[in-house]
C-alpha cells in the first residue's frame, strides 16, 4: 500500500467520477486506497504514518459503512418504508466526514458499472445478484445521492439500476429516445438559441438550458401518471432562470404569442407556491409538429430555494408529497447540499453532526435513538416488557454494562430475565441508565402501578390483623411480584373513593397518581367541560364532555366514565395543549409567512401544519400549543383579520 497499489477497475472508475466531481486530493487518496484497506487497527496506524491523519481517517470511515452495507444487505432487514429511510439516516449519520459518503457512492456506481457488465453473460448468479444490487440502488443510494444534491451520481445510478431491475422496461424506453434522439437535439439546439435571442431582444439576462431527461425518470412519470412514451409532456424540457418575477412573467407571454400552449397543462407556482414553498412557472407548448414540450420558468432565488431550501426536490419526489414541518435534520440536510460546492475547494471539516443514533438488532432492525442513548434505552424502544426484564447487554458481540452509550452502526443484543420488573435507580437521570424521558416515564409507570396495587392488597387483607402488606406467597402476592396488576384494574377499584389532584393537572375525581392522557380525537384543553374514560391498558383517556367518540364509549361502557375537572393552574403553570385550528384561505404569497407572525405575536409554539389546496382555495390545519381556550380563540380572532383568511375555527 505504499504506492497506492495497482487500482482495480472498480476502484479507477470510482475516481473518474470524484474527479469530474472536483473532490480534494486526499478524497482521491483514500478512494486509491480503499480496495486495500482492512479496517484493522494496525492498517490504520500504518496508512496514518505514511498518508497523514485525514486520509487514515476517511479510510476507517468508509470501511465501516461499506460493512454496515453489506450486513444489513445480507441479513435481509425489514424492507419497509420507515426501515429504509432509517438506513438511509444512519449511513449519513455513521459518516462524520460527509466525503465518505460521497466516495461510498462513486464506488457503488463503478460497482453497478461491473455487474451489469456481468449480467450481459446471461449468467443466472450474475443476473439475480444485479437484480438485487439495482433494488437496494434505487431506495437507498439513489437517494441519498438526491439529498447531496449530486446530480451526476444520482442520475447514473438510477439509470443502470432501472436497467438491472426492469431490462425490458429499460430497452423499450431507450429505443423510444434513440428512434427520435437525432431530431431532439436538433430540436433543443434550436429553442434554446431562440430563447436567449429573445432575452437578448428583451434587454433580460437570464440563463437557458436544456433539461435531459434520464430513462428512469421517464419510467417514473409513465408509471405516476398511467401514461405511455408518447402522453409525456417533458421528453423535451427546458428551464429559464431570470432575475424578477415580472421577467418570469414577461417571458410566459412571450412563449404564449410564439408557440401555442396547453392551457390543462400550465401551473402557475408563483402566485400559489406549493405548500412547502416551491415557486416556478410550468407550461407546456407544442412545436409546429403539435409535439409537446415542457418549460419551467423561475427566478434565480426561486431556483436556490427550490434546489437547497424548504421545497428542495427530494422531500416532495421522494415521499409523493410535499411536506411542509421541518426537523433538525432537514436543516442540516440543506446546510450540507450547500456547503458541497464540488468545484471548489471544501476542505475537510464538512461534517455531519447528529442529536441522534442508529443501533441494529442481531436481525439487523434499524433502531433510531437520542445520541448517549444505552441498552437500557433499546429495549424500552423494542418493547416495554423487554425493557423491564432487561437484564445485560452485548455489544458487538462483547458484554458491556447497562449504561454504555452506544454509537450509530453497533448491534445490540439484549439479555432478559423470565419474570422481574425495573429498578428504581433507573428513574434517574443521573444513574446513567437512561437518556430517554420516555424510558423513564415507563419505569415511572410501573413503579406508580406497583405502589397503588400495594395500597389496594392492604385494604383486603389486613381487615383483622392490620397488616400492611400481603400474605407472603399469598396469588396476590405473586400478582404483584410480577406486575400482573394492571393499572386499569387499579383505577376501576377507586373510582368511587374521592380525593384531590396536584394544581395544574387534570383532575380525576376519586383518583390520585393517575395515569391520564388528553384525547387525540377532541383535544380538550381549560376551560373545556371534560370527562374522563378508563382505556384497556393506558389509564384514563380525558375528552371534551362533548366529544362524539366519548359519548359513543360511554353509552357502551357506562361504568368506565369518570367525574373530572381541570385543576386550579398558577400563574407560573408552563403546560401547553395542543389544539387545533382550521383555516380556509385564498392561496397568495406569504401567507403563511402572515399567519406565522401572528402566532408569533401570541407567542403561541406552531406543532404541525397540514395543508390541502384546491384549485381557488387552501385549507389549513394548524396544530398550536396554547396556554389555554382563551388564547387559543384570540389567536383565531387574530388569524381571521390575515388577509386572504376566509374563515378560522376550531377543528
Amino acid at each position: 500500500m505504499r504506492n497506492g497499489g495497482e487500482a482495480t477497475p472498480v476502484v479507477a472508475r470510482a475516481l473518474q467520477l470524484l474527479q469530474a466531481l472536483g473532490v480534494d486530493e486526499a478524497t482521491e487518496t483514500a478512494t486509491r486506497l480503499s480496495a486495500d484497506f482492512d479496517g484493522s487497527p494496525k492498517s490504520a496506524e500504518a496508512c496514518r504514518k505514511q498518508w497523514g491523519n485525514e486520509v487514515a481517517t476517511l479510510l476507517v470511515a468508509l470501511h465501516r459503512m461499506a460493512g454496515l452495507g453489506h450486513r444489513v444487505s445480507a441479513d435481509g432487514a425489514e424492507d419497509t418504508p420507515g426501515q429504509i429511510e432509517t438506513l438511509r439516516r444512519m449511513l449519513l449519520a455513521l459518516a462524520d466526514d460527509i466525503r465518505v459518503v460521497v466516495i461510498q457512492l462513486a464506488l457503488h456506481i463503478a460497482t453497478l458499472e461491473s455487474v451489469a457488465g456481468q449480467m450481459k453473460a446471461q449468467d443466472a448468479a450474475a443476473l439475480d445478484r444485479g437484480r438485487r444490487l439495482g433494488q437496494e440502488t434505487l431506495k437507498v443510494q439513489a437517494p441519498l445521492a438526491n439529498r447531496l444534491g449530486i446530480w451526476q451520481l444520482k442520475w447514473a445510478m438510477e439509470d443502470l439500476a432501472f436497467r438491472m431491475t426492469e431490462p425490458q422496461a429499460y430497452r423499450a424506453i431507450a429505443q423510444r429516445l434513440d428512434e427520435t434522439r437525432q431530431e431532439r437535439e436538433a430540436f433543443v439546439s434550436t429553442t434554446i438559441a431562440r430563447l436567449r435571442d429573445f432575452l437578448s431582444q428583451a434587454g433580460i439576462e437570464g440563463q437557458v438550458a436544456g433539461r435531459p431527461k434520464h430513462l428512469y425518470s421517464i419510467h417514473r412519470k409513465m408509471q405516476a401518471k398511467g401514461l405511455d412514451f408518447d402522453g409525456l409532456m417533458d421528453i423535451r424540457a427546458f428551464r429559464i432562470l431570470v432575475d424578477t418575477e415580472a421577467q418570469c412573467y414577461a417571458v410566459l407571454g412571450f412563449l404564449h404569442d410564439h408557440w401555442q400552449p396547453l392551457d390543462s397543462e400550465f401551473d402557475d407556482y408563483i402566485t400559489r407556491p406549493k405548500a412547502n414553498g416551491y415557486q416556478s412557472l410550468h407550461t407546456v407548448l407544442l412545436d409546429a409538429q403539435g409535439r409537446p414540450f415542457e418549460i419551467q420558468i423561475r427566478t434565480h432565488e426561486m431556483h436556490q430555494r427550490a434546489e437547497l431550501g424548504v421545497a428542495a426536490h427530494w422531500k416532495y419526489k421522494e415521499s409523493g408529497a410535499s411536506q411542509v414541518s421541518e426537523g433538525n435534520y432537514a436543516d442540516r440536510i440543506s446546510w450540507i447540499r450547500q456547503m458541497l460546492d464540488w468545484g471548489q475547494a471544501s476542505g475537510p471539516q464538512v461534517r455531519l453532526a447528529d442529536d441522534r443514533i442508529y443501533a441494529l438488532t442481531p436481525k439487523a432492525r434499524i433502531i433510531e435513538l437520542p445520541k448517549g442513548a444505552t441498552p437500557l434505552d433499546f429495549a424500552y424502544h423494542l418493547h416495554t416488557e423487554i425493557g423491564h426484564r432487561c437484564r445485560g447487554a452485548k455489544v458487538n458481540g462483547q458484554m458491556v454494562a447497562l449504561t454504555t452509550e452506544l454509537q450509530t452502526g453497533q448491534t445490540v443484543e439484549l439479555m432478559t430475565v423470565k419474570q422481574g420488573g425495573p429498578s428504581r435507580d433507573w428513574m434517574s437521570p443521573e444513574s446513567g441508565f437512561l437518556k430517554s424521558g420516555r424510558a423513564r416515564q415507563k419505569v415511572r409507570t410501573w413503579f406508580h402501578a406497583l405502589d397503588l396495587a400495594e395500597g389496594r392488597i392492604d385494604e383486603r387483607f389486613a381487615e383483622k390483623t392490620g397488616d400492611r402488606t400481603a400474605e407472603s406467597g399469598s396469588p396476590e402476592a405473586e400478582r404483584l411480584q410480577r406486575a400482573e396488576i394492571t393499572a386499569e384494574e387499579i383505577i376501576l377499584s377507586k373510582i368511587a373513593k374521592p380525593k384531590t389532584a396536584a394544581k395544574g393537572q387534570v383532575l380525576v375525581v376519586g383518583v390520585d397518581r393517575m395515569l391520564t392522557a388528553l384525547a387525540r380525537c377532541c383535544k380538550p384543553a381549560p376551560p373545556d367541560a371534560i370527562r374522563g374514560f378508563v382505556t384497556r391498558g393506558r389509564g384514563v383517556s380525558v375528552h371534551r364532555a362533548a366529544c362524539t367518540t366519548f359519548l359513543r364509549m360511554s353509552t357502551d361502557a357506562p361504568e368506565r366514565v369518570i367525574e373530572t375537572e381541570w385543576g386550579q393552574t398558577s400563574g407560573a403553570s408552563d403546560a401547553r395543549y395542543l389544539m387545533d385550528a382550521v383555516l380556509i384561505a385564498r392561496p397568495r404569497q406569504d401567507l403563511i409567512r402572515d399567519i406565522a407572525e401572528v402566532l408569533a405575536r401570541e407567542r403561541i409554539p406552531l406543532a404541525k401544519i397540514d395543508s390541502f389546496p384546491k384549485s381557488d382555495q387552501i385549507t389549513m390545519v394548524l396544530s398550536l400549543q396554547v396556554i389555554d381556550g382563551e388564547q387559543f380563540q384570540r389567536a383565531l380572532a387574530m388569524l381571521r383579520d390575515v388577509t386572504g383568511v376566509v374563515s378560522a375555527a376550531r377543528g
